[in-house]
């Protein structure tokens, strides 16, 4: 019997079929299950493609292969086990002169306390009101203990608000918790507002 339920050889198609079925610019509805050993396009050899949005009604892709190109999906496993590693990044600031009192020479009267250990980069100091100095200098000491630079966190030009970044002799260092953090500096007719910036990650 055909698929239509009648004889053998009346030329219908045959259930199960035994000629391939081309069916161009056929549209086929309302299926309940269908089974498939291979899903091409038109030309019956090329992938298919989706162009609308892929429903999967809340079921999951299985047995994915792992990832290839920048791209293709990933199973949950393989993105738990190759999680980008995270930076966490970490600052610590304070004021150590009040904002408008030309600033004297030698260690300031403010002073703050890092409140957790952390790998400190690089430091930054800022001003409110710019040095007359055409290279102003200020530098940190850890519980006391200057610290040694390979590049001064320096005023580069009278008036800059923002030193350069400040870079330890020996690379980034690690600051204990409760470390406590003073600033020395030079005089200055105008430089005011003196605070520094310790950046960092834990």
């Amino acid at each position: 019997m055909d698929i239509f339920g009648n004889s053998k050889n009346s030329g219908f198609l045959k259930n199960p079929l035994d000629t391939d079925l081309q069916a161009n610019n056929f549209n086929a509805y309302n299926f309940t299950e269908v089974h498939l050993d291979e899903l091409h396009d038109n030309s019956g050899t090329g992938k298919i493609v989706v162009h609308e949005e892929f429903n999967m009604t809340n079921k999951r892709i299985t047995n994915m292969a792992d990832p290839v190109a920048a791209k293709d999906a990933v199973t949950l496993s393989y993105y738990e086990n190759n999680m980008p590693a995270q930076i966490n990044y970490y600052d610590v600031t304070g004021a150590v002169t009040d904002e408008q009192t030309p600033i004297s020479v030698g260690i300031q009267a403010g002073s703050f306390n890092v409140p957790r250990e952390f790998t400190c980069d690089k430091v930054v100091f800022y001003l409110r009101n710019g040095a007359t100095a055409a290279l102003y200098t200020a530098t940190i000491y850890i519980d006391g203990n200057a610290v040694s630079w390979s590049q001064f966190p320096s005023f580069v030009n009278a008036g800059d608000l923002v030193s350069q970044d400040g870079y330890f002799q020996g690379g980034p260092q690690t600051i204990l918790a409760g470390s406590s953090i003073t600033v020395g500096a030079n005089n200055d007719a105008t430089a005011s507002g003196l605070k520094v910036a310790l950046i960092g990650t834990i």
